[in-house]
């Protein structure tokens, strides 16, 4: 975990002593409103005629990134990220999660200012998925990463993951080539209780919440 990272959640964590329950109902809403969002994007990605090969693709993925707002801000390189959610497909079918992971944003094409848009990260990969549980990948650079092909089939070249973008806004040909993703630890705990890591939800399956259902109805037919 980056010092950034740790300093935030450690500030965070006396917020929760300090204020109780009135922290701990904030944090819940905002677990929930994570999901609500995380769920109208992947939906919205689903039922989009022109990602037939998203589709396509998500059936051989061994994972799936889904983040309702990553911005970036700056030239070329800079920008927050956004926090997103993550599931994991079974070995015997079906999906585990999600988990609530932190990304950063790196390049995201040559535009000035600040850009929203909503993402979808798949995981094609077991060496991504295990820099992914590890807590820290640099995508780009632990992995490769590379725009999911459009259209009826795959066209693209193999990548470790195939990044789907639609901005916010009037902003087209944006893309995403590099960044960080990392688990959230203390919204996975506060969301399934203490001990909760990445690994147990999404690998292991030994932490489970009704409120995830959505998503992972969403995912079924994959």
């Amino acid at each position: 975990m980056g010092r950034g990272v740790a300093a935030l959640l450690a500030v965070s964590m006396v917020g929760a002593l300090v204020l109780g329950p009135d922290a701990t109902r904030a944090a819940m809403a905002q677990e929930d409103e994570r999901l609500d969002k995380a769920a109208q994007v992947l939906g919205k990605f689903l039922n989009d005629p022109g990602h037939a090969g998203m589709r396509e693709a998500l059936k051989r993925a061994r994972a799936v990134l889904v983040v309702p707002s990553y911005v970036r801000a700056g030239f070329v390189i800079g920008g927050t990220g956004g926090g997103g959610v993550m599931l994991m497909r079974r070995s015997e079918g079906g999906w585990n999660g999600p988990a609530f992971y932190d990304t950063a944003a790196g390049t995201l094409g040559p535009q000035v200012g600040v850009y929203k848009t909503e993402l979808i990260m798949l995981f094609m990969s077991e060496r991504s998925v295990e820099r992914a549980l590890q807590g820290e990948m640099q995508f780009g650079a632990d992995a490769s990463v590379a725009a999911g092909p459009l259209g009826a089939g795959e066209k693209g070249p193999w990548a470790d993951i195939y990044s789907y973008i639609k901005p916010v806004g009037a902003y087209a040909g944006v893309s995403v080539s590099s960044g960080a993703v990392e688990p959230d630890r203390s919204e996975n705990e506060e969301f399934y209780g203490r001990g909760a890591t990445a690994r147990g939800i999404l690998v292991d399956g030994r932490f489970n919440n009704p409120k995830g259902q959505a998503l992972r109805q969403l995912l079924t037919p994959y």
